[in-house]
């Protein structure tokens, strides 16, 4: 409470010695002066200002007007006073205004801090996840290294990044898998796969190191139908990944499904037409789909986007190496190139190398005594292969100890030493080879397509390679490729009822394309002249081969020959135009097609040329004879 104001008093005033402590109240209404305000008095300095005379007060005798003194009144608990409540709301506002006056500008303050601090971290994130994108996009050894490091990074600034987590996982798969990273590698990316799994963002690198860790652990056909399943998902929400297509293509082709791999690819490169590791998968698989000037031209995409790729000079120089003329100067620059390099590719690339050197020696080697002496001196300038062959021999030895000493564990290099000792004609040696590599990873059709051609390569190895064959469908389940190669196998054996069946079970899922199975059927209905289940065959074959313009040739021709056997020689004609339309360097059509046009003698100058034009491009062919005698020879 505040005391209110005392009036002086008058000077001649007499002392009231009984007023000095007596509370002054305020007067009832009735007694104001008419004329004065009438109203609540709720304050004391109201009270002091507004206590007025009673009306006779002139007539009293004169005296001092007594001190007003106004008493503290303590408030009651359970009836406060209005004096008491106006105070304490005066003083409570006052209090909130001044709390609020220092807070405001406080908690603007940080949150400002704050807010600055949150934008610093995303983009310091994003500055990581960016340049750890980036590095995977170089697909080499010393990139995954770079953006592992730039992922770590951004685990620091959020350890829960779920797409830091599927970087690293991603690529520690990658240097465990292909590069030969070992158990520690294997470990980081278990890890981090687990870690991303907790998040619930969507991961295309999550879910390709979860595809490639199953494969890598032997459980290809596992990986194979989860990534498949999750594909079409994303397809359906429209939201394609060229990541996870190259993933799947991949994971194809190792299992021997080459349509499907080639399919699969050629979408991821639809999706990311400038990734070098998708060209590199398409040239991989081309390759073992035997296209190979389609192999090369991927390749060299790769190498476009991607100066030196490391995978794309390895699988061309080894592509090179299985050609019957090698350009032996390409494959010795690429080779090269890889032993060489700055930074080093991985330590599995640069064994490959080392063995892909060796195959390119004993290549060399074995061309040498068919050359005169100053061009086996210009082949040796080019490729550094001595023309001596011991000295070639002992460089084999080398190149090969120091490619095992790097890479003790990579079955490729067991493969490539196959694929040596076949050149040299050592068939069991090359199967024994290949059988090594089947042991590390039996989940790899290809060794075990490796392994039948090498036993069918030698006299009699038809039966012991369907043997094989047999075994690995066993072990892996129908692959495609495998199949038709067991169906190749019978067929030599002369086992025609078991080769047909093994082909229709190649083409049994009525959405699956196999052509090779097709081509291969319709030939067997041929030779039995079962003209229309021949001509089914091969017109389909002769579709599915889209984009691959000998394959198409070659059951163009096939068809042709249906015809010609039928007896009806203006559809064959049109087939063996077709066929050279499609691709003109299938020798074997220039012969059939010579062979029907012979018996019209009007066109005995057009057979002439046909027939001459095989024996110029096929000088040790399976109808050499009968087309030097239609070319007049």
């Amino acid at each position: 409470p505040v005391l209110a104001p005392v009036a002086a008093p008058p000077p001649a005033a007499a002392e009231a010695p009984a007023a000095a402590n007596v509370p002054v109240t305020a007067p009832p209404a009735a007694e104001q002066p008419a004329g004065a305000p009438v109203g609540r008095i709720n304050a004391p300095s109201q009270q002091a200002a507004r206590t007025a005379r009673p009306p006779d007060a002139g007539a009293r005798p004169a005296q001092r007007r007594p001190q007003v003194v106004v008493e503290e009144v303590e408030d009651d608990d359970d009836e406060p006073s209005p004096r008491g409540k106006s105070a304490s709301k005066g003083k409570g506002s006052k209090m909130l205004s001044l709390v609020l006056l220092i807070l405001i500008p406080l908690f603007a303050g940080g949150y400002g801090f704050y807010s600055a601090q949150a934008k610093k971290r995303g983009r310091e994130l994003k500055k990581n996840l960016d340049a750890a994108t980036e590095q995977l996009k170089h697909d080499s050894f010393d990139s995954y290294k770079k953006a592992c490091a730039a992922a770590d990074l951004a685990l620091e600034v959020d350890q829960d990044s779920t797409a830091a987590h599927g970087y690293l996982a991603y690529a520690y798969a990658i240097r465990w898998g292909e590069h030969g990273g070992g158990d520690d590698a294997r470990r980081q990316a278990e890890e981090h796969l687990a870690a991303a799994q907790k998040g619930k963002e969507l991961s295309s690198h999550l879910i390709a190191a979860q595809a490639l860790i199953k494969t890598y652990s032997g459980d290809g056909k596992g990986a194979l139908a989860s990534l498949e399943t999750q594909v079409k998902a994303l397809n359906d929400q429209n939201k394609a990944s060229s990541l996870l297509y190259l993933t799947l293509g991949l994971i194809q082709m190792n299992a021997g499904d080459l349509e499907r791999a080639r399919d699969s690819l050629e979408r991821a490169q639809a999706l990311a037409p400038d990734d070098p590791r998708v060209y590199a998968g398409l040239g991989a698989v081309y390759r073992r789909l035997g296209q190979d000037n389609t192999a090369w031209k991927n390749y060299d995409f790769a190498l476009r986007y991607e100066k030196d790729h490391p995978e794309s000079l390895l699988g061309r120089s080894l592509l090179m190496l299985e050609q019957d003329a090698p350009n032996y100067a390409v494959a010795s620059r690429d080779i090269k190139k890889l032993l060489e390099a700055e930074p080093p590719p991985s330590p599995r690339q640069l064994a490959a190398a080392q063995l892909a050197r060796s195959l390119l020696i004993a290549r060399v080697a074995l061309a040498m005594p068919t050359l005169k002496p100053d061009q086996q001196q210009l082949l040796t300038e080019a490729t550094g292969v001595p023309a001596d062959p011991a000295k070639a021999k002992q460089e084999v030895t080398k190149a090969e100890e120091t490619g095992f000493a790097l890479d003790k564990q990579n079955p490729e290099l067991n493969l490539i030493k196959g694929r040596r000792l076949l050149a040299e004609g050592n068939f069991d040696a090359a199967a024994e080879e290949i059988r090594k590599a089947i042991r590390v990873d039996g989940s790899r059709a290809q060794f075990h397509v490796e392994l039948a051609k090498a036993l069918m390569g030698k006299p009699g190895g038809e039966k012991e390679a369907s043997e094989a064959l047999v075994t690995a469908l066993k072990t892996m389940g129908d692959s495609p490729k495998l199949v038709v190669m067991l169906g190749n196998a019978y067929r030599r054996q002369n086992k025609l009822d078991d080769a047909l069946a093994q082909y229709q079970r190649a083409v049994k899922d009525p959405k699956a394309k196999n052509p090779e199975a097709r081509l291969a059927m319709g030939a067997i209905y041929r030779e039995r002249s079962e003209w229309d289940k021949a001509k089914e065959q091969l017109e389909k074959a002769s579709q599915e081969f889209f984009g691959q313009p000998d394959r198409v040739a070659t059951a163009l021709t096939e068809l042709g020959r249906v015809y010609q056997g039928k007896g009806d020689a203006a559809k064959a004609d049109e087939s063996y135009q077709r066929a050279l339309s499609s691709d003109e360097n299938y020798s074997p059509v220039y012969y059939f097609y010579a062979s029907l046009l012979s018996k019209d003698p009007k066109q005995s100058g057009k057979v002439k040329t046909l027939a001459a034009e095989y024996v110029r491009r096929e000088p040790k062919g399976e109808y050499l004879a009968d087309a030097q005698r239609l070319a007049g020879n």
